[in-house]
């Protein structure tokens, strides 16, 4: 009987010992995930006045373009997208982006902004309940993500939207 004891009582030790080599196994990587996409917003030729001036810029964000993320890159179990920061730089004097709106290939709008101006120019957007988990599913899975920026701007202008995801990934360290 003590015998049988023993052996259950290692047994359970044994299973749940198993989780915190499972734990020792895995490494949890603070950083952000961060793209600059420059954006033209040039008036069209055919346009006879010159205000709402339309625009579009495409680009990937990926994984092994992080020097944090790039050694674990065929190792990693899931990433948390915590938040995100977006910036427009190259604003001058009376120049205002109307809206700009953030879309992710295979998920769709992250978030749609207004207003945004020199003065005005970071902001947190507000972004609905599991968007951000979805965008982090994708890049777990295909380690990058496409974004696409779109909107329109008080007239033709330059600017740079900076994007900064707060990001903690979990990989395995074996």
């Amino acid at each position: 009987m003590k015998t049988k004891m023993i052996f259950f009582f290692s047994l359970i030790t044994l299973i749940s010992g198993c989780d915190l080599f499972k734990d020792a196994n895995t490494i949890d990587i603070s950083t952000d995930l961060t793209a600059n996409i420059p954006v033209v917003a040039a008036a069209r030729k055919s346009s006879l006045e010159i205000n709402a001036v339309s625009f579009t810029k495409t680009q990937d964000l990926s994984l092994a373009s992080n020097t944090d993320i790039e050694p674990y890159l065929s190792k990693i179990e899931s990433i948390n997208l915590n938040s995100l920061l977006v910036t427009v730089n190259g604003l001058t004097g009376s120049q205002t982006i109307n809206s700009v709106s953030l879309d992710v290939a295979g998920v769709g709008n992250i978030f749609t902004q207004t207003n945004i101006t020199m003065s005005n120019n970071s902001f947190t957007p507000v972004i609905a309940a599991g968007v951000l988990n979805q965008v982090a599913t994708k890049l777990t899975s295909d380690k990058k993500i496409t974004l696409t920026v779109s909107g329109n701007a008080s007239g033709p202008m330059t600017f740079t939207v900076s994007l900064n995801f707060d990001t903690v990934l979990t990989a395995k360290v074996l």
